[in-house]
């Protein structure tokens, strides 16, 4: 077995990994670098390998510093399976078309310049066409379900609980007579968080591949989050003041329903109009809606068994 680190590695966004195993290549993400725009479109427009000779590709989710680069890996001719868990592929086709809308637009600007100064024109790294093409190659799976990959490799999803549908990946391998397990972290979630179910640890190892990004950092609880919110409310409440709380579409904004419908429920906010700006976010939240399997006990307990939603109380307009 050879892996090599073409990306997340020296940096944070770009993950990128590639496994050589029984004479076949599994790749283990393909995400956006990010960063000044001259560098970051010459890293991901050019692989460092045979985009042709990859057998598979594993996707821990969607986050595109991990997903961003696959309709370029397509576009460039890579034609097999992608594995992923059912919510990471529900998500993807929503983050990485917008991905490519994004470009597209960024591409429009570039060249109006560019044709004012007499300067080549440039092409997206990829359109909306790729994405589509890339979204045909996404299998689903389930979680704690073991898959073959390639000839003596099967791996096993299990919960992250970093983004809904977030995995990490245990690889069984049978190489020349021998066995090896190999994890894969993925982005490691916090435990005890509101949502999503905690995550599953990898036990029994020989090779451990994981993120650190967070690694000496000490976070505050869930209940000191939900108490810090909700004197905020409180405070701009009392003043006649308006809060605006810039959040990630996927994942935050949805935490953010989550704990405010919750504080509201519990009486300990005062009832206040609140607003969701952002199209993404919705398509993101019926994803989120789609896929309750992802949700821990306490979600099921306070709205799932009452069939209310997490997301959707009387007060918060979408």
């Amino acid at each position: 077995m050879k892996i090599q680190f073409f990306g997340g590695a020296q940096t944070v966004t770009g993950s990128e990994h590639l496994l050589s195993i029984n004479g076949k290549r599994i790749m283990l993400e393909c995400g956006l670098f990010q960063g000044k725009r001259k560098d970051s479109y010459e890293k991901n427009r050019n692989f460092p390998f045979d985009v042709t000779k990859i057998d598979a590709m594993l996707l821990s989710h969607a986050h595109i510093d991990h997903s961003g680069n696959i309709p370029n890996l397509v576009k460039n001719g890579f034609h097999n399976q992608i594995l992923a868990t059912y919510a990471t592929v529900d998500l993807c086709e929503i983050m990485l078309r917008d991905t490519a809308h994004l470009q597209e637009m960024d591409v429009q600007w570039m060249n109006k310049i560019h044709s004012k100064n007499h300067q080549p024109l440039v092409e997206p790294l990829y359109t909306m066409a790729d994405v589509e093409k890339s979204l045909s190659s996404f299998n689903g799976v389930r979680y704690n379900e073991s898959v073959k990959v390639t000839p003596g490799v099967t791996a096993t999803f299990l919960d992250a609980g970093h983004i809904l549908g977030s995995a990490g990946i245990l690889l069984e391998i049978t190489e020349n007579g021998r066995k090896l397990r190999v994890g894969f972290s993925g982005d490691a979630g916090r435990p005890n968080m509101p949502i999503l179910r905690d995550p599953n640890l990898l036990f029994d190892l020989d090779v451990l591949i994981m993120e650190s990004t967070y690694g000496n950092r000490v976070h505050p609880s869930s209940e000191d989050m939900e108490e810090e919110l909700a004197q905020i409310v409180q405070d701009a409440s009392k003043s006649k003041g308006k809060i605006i709380i810039p959040a990630f579409a996927v994942g935050r904004t949805q935490m953010l329903a989550y704990i405010l419908h919750k504080l509201s429920d519990q009486g300990r906010i005062p009832n206040i109009p609140i607003y969701i700006d952002s199209p993404m976010a919705n398509s993101a939240t019926e994803v989120f809606r789609k896929h309750p399997e992802c949700f821990d006990r306490e979600t099921e307990r306070i709205f799932l068994n009452s069939h209310e939603d997490p997301f959707g109380f009387g007060r918060l307009k979408y």
